[in-house]
C-alpha cells in the first residue's frame, strides 16, 4: 500500500520528530505528517526536521492546530500565513488545519487570494473535536462554498464521536470533498479515564468502526494511522490490517 501516512503524534516525539523520520521511512510508508503542536522551539525544530526530510523520499503533510476562521467569521490570515510559510520550509505538499468558526459571510476570496501565494501547497481542513469545527453542517457549508479554492477535507474517523456526530452521515454529506482519512479507534475507557473517549490502536476486531467507514471511500485515498504506536516496527502490521479490511470489502 503506497498511500499510508504516519503522523508523528503516534509516537512520544515531543521535540524529537526529526529523529523518527528515518525509522518510519524504513517501514515502506508513503509519507509522514509533521505535527506543530509537538514543537517546543518551532524555528529550531523545523530546521532540524527539514534537513532530515531531505534525506528521504517521503510525502510530507504539515499539521498545525490552528483554526481557519476566527470567532468573528474572518479568515485567520496571520496565523495561516505563518503555517503556510513553515510548510514551505519543510518541503511539505499538504497543510492540515481545523475549520474554526466558519460563517456564511466568511470571505472565501481572502482564503483564495492567500493560497494563490503558495501554489505548491494544498490546504486540508479536518473535522476536529470542537462543536463549531467538527459538525457536519458547518463543514458541508464551507466546502460547498469553497468550490473555487484549492482545499480538501481530512476525514478524521474518531473525531465525530467527540462531537456526537454520526460518521455514516458525515460520509454521505462530505465524501466528495475528502482527500485524506485519519484512521483511529476510539473507545470509552471507564476505569482509566472516567468514561472519557480515548484513542487506541486499531486491531483485527470486526466490530471496530474504522473498518465500516473505509468502505465508504476509494482504496486509493491517502490514509494516516493516527493512534498510539509503540515502535515503528509495528507499522507494517497495522498496514496489513487496513489492507485486510479493504480486501474483505472486495470479497
Amino acid at each position: 500500500m503506497n498511500s499510508i501516512i504516519i503522523p508523528l503524534n503516534a509516537f512520544e516525539t515531543t521535540g524529537f520528530q526529526h529523529a523518527m523520520i528515518g525509522k518510519i521511512h524504513e517501514q515502506q510508508v508513503h509519507g509522514v505528517e509533521i505535527r506543530r503542536e509537538l514543537m517546543k522551539k518551532v524555528d529550531q525544530e523545523i530546521a532540524l526536521i527539514a534537513e532530515e526530510l531531505k534525506t528521504y523520499p517521503l510525502f510530507i503533510v504539515y499539521s498545525a492546530p490552528i483554526e481557519l476562521w476566527r470567532e468573528n467569521g474572518e479568515l485567520n490570515t496571520q496565523e495561516l500565513k505563518v503555517i503556510l510559510e513553515e510548510a514551505v520550509s519543510l518541503g511539505a505538499q499538504w497543510v492540515k488545519v481545523s475549520l474554526g468558526f466558519y460563517q456564511p459571510q466568511s470571505p472565501m476570496a481572502d482564503l483564495q487570494q492567500l493560497l494563490e501565494a503558495f501554489p505548491a501547497l494544498r490546504l486540508f481542513v479536518e473535522n476536529d473535536q470542537t462543536s463549531h469545527g467538527g459538525n457536519i453542517a458547518s463543514l458541508h457549508a464551507f466546502f460547498d462554498n469553497a468550490y473555487e479554492v484549492p482545499v480538501s477535507m481530512t476525514f478524521d474517523i474518531g473525531n465525530w464521536l467527540y462531537v456526537d456526530e454520526q460518521p455514516q452521515e458525515a460520509i454521505k454529506m462530505l465524501r466528495s470533498f475528502v482527500g485524506y482519512i485519519h484512521i483511529k479507534h476510539v473507545i470509552k475507557h471507564v476505569i482509566k479515564s472516567s468514561g472519557k473517549l480515548v484513542t487506541t490502536a486499531i486491531s483485527n476486531d470486526s466490530n471496530e468502526m474504522w473498518k465500516d467507514i473505509l468502505k465508504g471511500f476509494s482504496h486509493s485515498i491517502f490514509k494516516a494511522l493516527e493512534f498510539p504506536i509503540d515502535e515503528p516496527e509495528q507499522i507494517p502490521g497495522f498496514i496489513s490490517l487496513v489492507q485486510a479490511a479493504e480486501q474483505e470489502e472486495v470479497q
